[in-house]
């Protein structure tokens, strides 16, 4: 694991901080938020392979041997049959080369590492198969300023459009009202057709619907054809670029990775992923979603970073930049039911999550079965700020966005440990907890910021707003130890 500065900036901060104004707090938190993202994009690579080591390079041939980086690989199709056909063993290492990009999800190989060579940027992953900024790609219907992509995505979900990866369109996000017409669910305005898309940058995706559906993708841009106004144009579809579900001993490193409803994805025994940048995440809905659910009228859009799904032992997320991610940037969760789920040994630490739903989310079944249990939850030294982001944007459900959630968390919960974050303000909430969920975390020696007067979190099923008094109230509770705290 890479070394760096986060705690010692924390805690720095932490003993400058009393007495200072809440404006020079927020221009220190920048400060040391820049300083730490340069730190994680600019880490270089330092994992040690017993075994192989494998290269991939835009350059590289598929029927090369791929040994050295003039006999490179070419393709992530290439990696997933050599994980398959058990080209790859245990003790292995897959190093894509910097400043390249390469298209495609793969599934993990059990003792494998994958990382970067090279000079320059990490190796960029993006799951649909090309850019679409293409004038060819784009024709105008009979609605001005409407645009129907010409390629064929009826069996894919886009989630999102990222325009130079600066950028997005808001998907259109359909509910079905109780007077049986369908709804922009955000702007909660009749919605027909391709003819109803009004805001610019807006998109609507026909795959949704309960019976036809024409799998037909629609962009209102006003400045006239996308592929001609802009240089580049992504799709995120509903895929993981790395999934490691039923795996063991896999680590991810120095990898960034784009436009794709899960950057990672899966559970499994001593995973690790780090020094990763992970941007523009989520959006696509989940499967099954055509149908509305019933208690909410709309179909459920989500969308992870990182998705621990089912049961996790040793699984640590260190030294990774979020940006733009649609629900969690990082996340442990399963559903309910009575399946044994025991985790062990989660860890969050020293990364940097920005405009994202959820920094960090907990979220099971809420259940008192022993053969449930989540043991170790550590989350320290994380910068988490700005909640929101386009999800917070698009999404039917207001009212989430939180830098931190705990969702549904399992009765049988020990040492969840949340210590030595700097929390810097939510559209929303800082804090989210479902039910009982927040007696199970216990917070120490965090920095607090968020918009005075505003939400500031649930906590033993009661809502508290951010102001002078919160500080004590939440030292009354028994959760909170030695936060400092700022209104702005």
């Amino acid at each position: 694991m890479a070394t760096n500065n986060a705690s010692q900036y924390i805690e720095k901060l932490r003993a400058d901080c009393v007495g200072m104004s809440v404006k020079d707090v927020e221009t220190a938190i920048a400060e040391i938020t820049k300083k730490r993202i340069d730190e994680i994009k600019n880490t270089k690579t330092e994992v040690m392979i017993t075994g192989t080591s494998y290269y991939v390079a835009n350059d590289g041939k598929d029927d090369n041997d791929g040994l050295s980086p003039e006999t490179a690989w070419q393709t992530q199709e290439k990696v997933m049959e050599a994980g398959k056909n058990g080209t790859l063993k245990e003790g292995d290492g897959v190093f894509y080369k910097r400043g390249d990009l390469f298209r495609g999800g793969i599934d993990a190989a059990s003792g494998v590492t994958y990382s970067a060579y090279g000079e320059g940027e990490k190796p960029k992953f993006f799951s649909f198969s090309g850019n679409v900024a293409d004038e060819t790609l784009w024709k105008e219907t009979d609605e001005a300023g409407v645009w129907e992509y010409t390629g064929d995505v009826s069996a894919l979900d886009i989630g999102n459009i990222v325009f130079g990866g600066k950028t997005c369109a808001r998907k259109i996000y359909l509910a079905l009202e109780d007077d049986g017409l369908t709804y922009d669910s955000r702007r909660n305005r009749k919605f027909g057709g391709y003819h109803d898309i009004i805001e610019d940058l807006s998109f609507w995706h026909d795959w949704e619907r309960d019976g036809e559906f024409t799998g037909k993708l629609y962009l209102r841009c006003n400045a006239g054809n996308p592929g001609l106004v802009y240089d580049d144009i992504e799709f995120t579809q509903r895929s993981s670029l790395f999934r490691v579900a039923g795996t063991h001993d896999v680590t991810i490193d120095n990898l960034c990775l784009c436009c794709s409803n899960f950057g990672v994805s899966g559970a499994g025994v001593n995973e690790t992923v780090q020094n990763c940048e992970f941007y523009w995440i989520g959006g696509c809905y989940m499967l099954g979603a055509r149908k509305y659910t019933p208690s909410r009228h709309f179909q459920t859009p989500y969308g992870n970073g990182i998705e621990i799904y089912g049961e996790a032992v040793n699984f640590t997320v260190d030294n990774c930049y979020f940006w733009q991610v649609y629900d969690a940037a990082m996340t442990h969760q399963c559903g309910r039911g009575e399946k044994p789920i025991n985790n062990r040994n989660v860890r969050y630490t020293n990364n940097v999550c920005e405009k994202c739903v959820y920094s960090v989310e907990i979220f099971y079944g809420e259940s008192p079965l022993e053969n449930r249990s989540n043991y170790g939850c550590y989350v320290e030294n994380n910068i988490l700020r700005d909640g929101g982001g386009f999800g917070h944007e698009a999404r039917p459900d207001t009212g989430v966005t939180a830098l931190i959630r705990n969702g549904l968390i399992m009765q049988n919960t020990k040492d969840y440990i949340v210590r030595n974050n700097i929390f810097d303000r939510s559209d929303e909430k800082i804090i989210q907890a479902h039910n009982d969920g927040g007696s199970k975390a216990q917070y120490y020696d965090n920095i607090y910021v968020q918009y005075k007067g505003g939400r500031f979190c649930t906590r033993l099923g009661t809502e508290y707003p951010a102001n002078d008094e919160l500080p004590a109230i939440l030292e009354g509770t028994g959760t909170e130890h030695g936060g400092i705290f700022f209104f702005a």
